[in-house]
């Protein structure tokens, strides 16, 4: 009996131990696969690896395919961190794929709840006699798929609000100047965290204020697709802004009013929505872009738009930047301007993740209702 217990505990260990190498392995496609998630494969026979893959983009070969694919070993464990799929998409049904390998047995972190999946590629690799285990690291494999597991679950993108504040919380100075709240160095890092979302969202006084680009610079995210979302609620952006250059590698999506006086489309995605006196209609922004297979988006500003976000409860997740100033003044923006009714009513953040840098810090917070 002890001997079976031991055993027991060794089995696990090295299930854990593949398991969190697929993991990393699947961490290798972030900001790429959207609207597909993030998959890591590791297969093992008698405690070697014996091959890896990961899902590297949306379109390209799924991670079962990658690690399977000379693969010519009967009877080995495949670590997967979503179940295989069982239908046919822009690739094989995965699950057929393992089958045809004579894997003998899968151990899988979570469900695919993708209406296609949702149990049915458990299902067929069971039906073929496959030994198969689910739920090993389901929370590490749910959080690194939280964009993902909202675009499915909530039919809407992940939502991450973005804001630069100084100690005290505001964005701007009292005049309504907001640059540069933060430091070089946090831009650098808000400048990197863009490449992990599908899109980035602005509104129309951010743009006018500030005339962005809303595109990647870094070399890590070269050739990712990307799109900057405007909403524009009066359809009155002039065309000279930045952001109706560069189009074809950063595709413009803009929201306007259904009311706004001019009803002409101004990019190629002009999309007009109902409006009222808080602005558009952001559930309708939200599956709009849902629609056009967009997952999550960055909300980049301004403090209006911020606002709206909270109000509504439309957010899954806060990066805020903090600056080592303290700006003051009651003129001045702040984050969540309109504020709750009460404390108890007021939105709070769990799991805050903490980095420093010389001239500040970044605090990543999600909301507890969040899909995942």
């Amino acid at each position: 009996m002890k001997a079976m217990a031991t055993k027991r505990k060794e089995d696990g260990a090295a299930d854990l131990k593949f398991m969190k190498i697929a993991l990393a392995l699947s961490r290798r496609g972030i900001g790429f696969t959207e609207p597909n998630p993030m998959v890591g494969a590791v297969a093992v026979k008698n405690g070697r690896i014996l091959s890896c893959g990961f899902h590297r983009a949306c379109g390209g070969p799924h991670a079962e395919a990658m690690a399977l694919k000379n693969l010519d070993m009967p009877g080995a464990t495949l670590y997967l961190t979503l179940e295989p799929c069982s239908h046919f998409g822009k690739t094989p049904p995965c699950a057929d794929l393992i089958i045809a390998r004579k894997v003998e047995r899968v151990v899988v972190a979570m469900i695919d709840p993708n209406p296609l999946v949702n149990g049915a590629g458990i299902a067929r690799l069971q039906a073929a006699g496959i030994e198969t285990q689910v739920g090993l690291c389901r929370e590490q494999a749910e959080r690194l798929n939280r964009h993902y597991l909202t675009f499915i679950r909530a039919g809407r993108p992940y939502v991450a609000l973005r804001a630069g504040i100084s100690l005290d919380g505001k964005l701007t100075d009292k005049g309504g100047r907001s640059r540069w709240v933060t430091s070089e160095e946090g831009r650098r890092y808000s400048h990197g965290l863009r490449g992990e979302f599908a899109a980035i969202l602005a509104g129309r006084n951010t743009i006018l204020a500030d005339d962005p680009r809303l595109t990647l610079r870094q070399p890590g995210w070269r050739c990712k697709p990307f799109h900057r979302v405007v909403l524009d609620s009066g359809n009155s952006l002039p065309h000279y802004l930045n952001i109706f250059r560069e189009q074809e590698r950063f595709p413009l999506v803009l929201f306007s009013s259904l009311d706004a006086d001019s009803q002409e489309k101004r990019s190629e995605r002009h999309f007009f929505v109902p409006a009222d006196a808080h602005g558009l209609d952001l559930g309708a922004v939200l599956a709009t872009l849902a629609g056009l297979g967009i997952a999550s988006v960055l909300v980049e500003g301004g403090g209006r738009l911020i606002d709206s976000f909270i109000r509504q409860r439309l957010f899954d997740e806060a990066v805020l930047f903090f600056s080592d100033r303290i700006v003051g003044g009651r003129e001045a923006i702040q984050v969540f301007a309109s504020g709750a009714e009460s404390l108890e009513g007021a939105p709070r953040l769990v799991d805050c993740r903490w980095s420093h840098f010389a001239s500040g810090s970044v605090m990543r917070g999600f909301m507890p209702c969040s899909p995942v």
